[in-house]
């Protein structure tokens, strides 16, 4: 894998765009009520092709209740990109270095709840991705991308004293040349004391091959430990790795997130 490709294989592993920090559950906000997620993160990421790129972030994430069905969510980032391009086979030249520092993986879309009964809660989500200059769509170059619609369906069910697991399901139609992601996202999150909390999650996506771009998908696991602060917010800490990949770039990440609820 050289060239533009090796660029490429490198995005479906940063995408975090309603992923990891962004989905909050399929449970929706009650009206007036809404949550803030400020993130930080660093990724280091290695193409098959030798490729490697290091991108840190600072994300915003919301949601605030429209109406106690509906949810408004959303998120942006701002994102330093340095890459390292492996040379091509036919040229002797050194690698090629660049530095990007742009806005990234802006969305916005709606939540629907479905069903709440109990412990149960089941819902769908409608967004958008939105055209900016930074990582905006898996297997493609930076600055591309923009228009992709979303379509998923979240299923959350709560255990005991704030335990609970959430599933969630996801076709994400591309713009322009067309071409489709599935996704797979879960989480699990357990107390282990009165302020402490530890989630583990999952996020999958698989799409097929279209002109110019081969079939690719991604598996990966991320672990935070969560800290309810007694002022009335929250902060956690995590890692994350790759499981599996084919066409698709290795990724190892570290976080921080503060959580605000308003």
């Amino acid at each position: 894998m050289r060239g533009s490709w090796a660029i490429a294989a490198c995005a479906p592993l940063l995408a975090a765009v309603l992923a990891g920090e962004a989905q909050a559950g399929a449970w929706t906000q009650k009206r007036g009520d809404g949550i803030l997620l400020t993130g930080y993160s660093t990724h280091w990421l290695v193409a098959p092709g030798g490729t490697r790129l290091r991108k840190s972030e600072v994300s915003f994430y919301a949601e605030y209740g429209l109406l106690d069905r509906v949810t408004l969510v959303g998120r942006l980032a701002l994102q330093s990109l340095n890459e390292t391009r492996a040379a091509p086979d036919d040229v002797s030249d050194s690698a090629f270095r660049s530095a990007l520092i742009a806005i990234g993986g802006t969305e916005a879309g709606l939540r629907f709840k479905l069903l709440e009964a109990g412990p149960w809660a089941l819902s769908t989500q409608l967004s958008r991705t939105f055209e900016s200059a930074g990582e905006n769509r898996n297997n493609q170059r930076f600055g591309t991308g923009g228009g992709d619609v979303e379509v998923r369906l979240l299923a959350g069910r709560g255990f005991g004293r704030d335990s609970f697991v959430d599933v969630q399901i996801a076709r994400r139609s591309l713009a322009e040349r067309g071409g489709e992601e599935w996704r797979l996202d879960t989480a699990i999150g357990v107390p282990v004391s009165l302020r402490w909390r530890v989630m583990a999650e999952t996020f999958s996506v698989s799409a097929g091959s279209r002109p110019g771009i081969p079939a690719y998908s991604g598996h990966r696991t991320q672990i935070s430990a969560i800290y309810d602060a007694p002022a009335g917010f929250s902060i956690s800490a995590g890692i994350l790795a790759t499981l599996q990949t084919e066409n698709s770039a290795r990724e190892t990440a570290g976080l921080v997130r503060l959580w605000r609820r308003f």
